[in-house]
């Protein structure tokens, strides 16, 4: 191991070792007995909790080099009653991908309101939020406007991968398509490849598929890539000729959230992008 792996596994160690300490035995249904030296739980609970040895629970606390997998990373994060955040930090120490689905709501990650009012307050520039399967979470006027019949969609299919292949008029009004299609793919699949067990990825690829026969092609080849600005065009049948320049920020509370902004490039389309926010 390399000194960053030994720090990190050091610190999964500590981190396991406070969270233990902090429950007590009556908070997850054991008798605590007469007398307890070990404040908290005792490595043997949290192993029996957790369905693993005790002799793999001490030797992850003392930050030898043993495998975590997800399914037990996941049982521990249960034992020890870890908040969302917590449950990444673990995650991310081990060096492992957290496969289990987020809180849903209407079929789609919950999202606070502040992000939601963050997204609306950019108006008139189109904004939206993206969770790491690029479902479209949030979005405001003036991108309902770019995307006209988003608001239509069924909840499942509010979906940027979707809007690429399996939205007829994608086609029609971006210009260079090919390209654009091919990087936006090549961003997704990577964030596929990031969390294999998550069932969503798996969804969106059979649905757009059936969409067009094309795309499983285009998913067989794994091209990856990631986010780099660019310049987006739109020949939009009502807004006319558009020119974006396109941001994509990542929200502080989750790292698997982005919010895309598209900034008018010239006059024409801002003006364009304000008359559409204001009804016009």
């Amino acid at each position: 191991m390399n000194d960053r792996d030994v720090q990190r596994r050091a610190a999964l160690g500590a981190f396991l070792r406070s969270r233990r300490e902090r429950l007590t035995p009556d908070e997850v249904g054991l008798t605590g007995g007469p007398r307890r030296r070990t404040p908290g739980l005792r490595r043997e609970e949290v192993a029996l909790l957790s369905g693993v040895s005790v002799s793999w629970c001490s030797r992850l606390e003392q930050g030898r080099p043993i495998a975590a997998s997800g399914q037990v990373l996941d049982a521990l994060a249960t034992t020890l009653r870890l908040t969302a955040a917590e449950r990444r930090h673990l995650f991310e120490l081990a060096g492992e991908s957290d496969a289990a689905p987020r809180p849903a709501a209407d079929g789609c990650p919950a999202v606070g309101d502040h992000l939601r009012a963050t997204v609306a307050a950019l108006s008139p520039v189109p904004a939206c939020l993206l969770d790491r399967h690029w479902d479209v979470l949030a979005h405001n006027d003036s991108e309902a406007a770019l995307y006209d019949g988003l608001d239509q969609l069924p909840v499942q299919r509010r979906n940027m991968i979707w809007l690429y292949f399996g939205w007829p008029p994608m086609r029609a009004i971006l210009k260079n398509w090919e390209a654009e299609s091919w990087a936006v793919l090549a961003q997704f699949r990577a964030s596929a490849d990031r969390h294999p067990g998550d069932p969503r990825f798996a969804e969106i690829v059979a649905d757009v598929s059936t969409a067009d026969p094309g795309f499983p092609a285009r998913w067989e080849r794994h091209d990856v890539a990631g986010f780099t600005p660019a310049l987006k065009r739109f020949d939009h049948p009502g807004l006319g000729f558009l020119t974006f320049r396109q941001a994509k920020l990542i929200a502080a509370e989750d790292p698997e959230l982005h919010l895309v902004a598209r900034h008018p490039a010239d006059p024409g389309t801002r003006r364009a992008v304000e008359r559409a926010a204001a009804g016009g």
